[in-house]
């Protein structure tokens, strides 16, 4: 999930790229659906295999 801040606000609002908008939702706390997925697989809920095949444009 990506929560909207007043600094991500003001990047959407000025027409940010993706790459800008991710960078700035992580240094705000966001996980990414890869990172995420790599949690889930140490722990045992997924395999790497389908972290890969699900994120592979992350």
């Amino acid at each position: 999930m990506m929560p909207m801040t007043d600094a991500l606000r003001a990047l959407v609002m000025r027409h940010a790229t993706s790459i800008e908008l991710k960078a700035q939702a992580v240094r705000d706390g966001m996980v990414t659906m890869y990172e995420d997925g790599l949690r889930k697989a140490v722990t045992g809920i997924t395999t790497v295999e389908e972290v890969l095949r699900a994120t592979r444009e992350d």
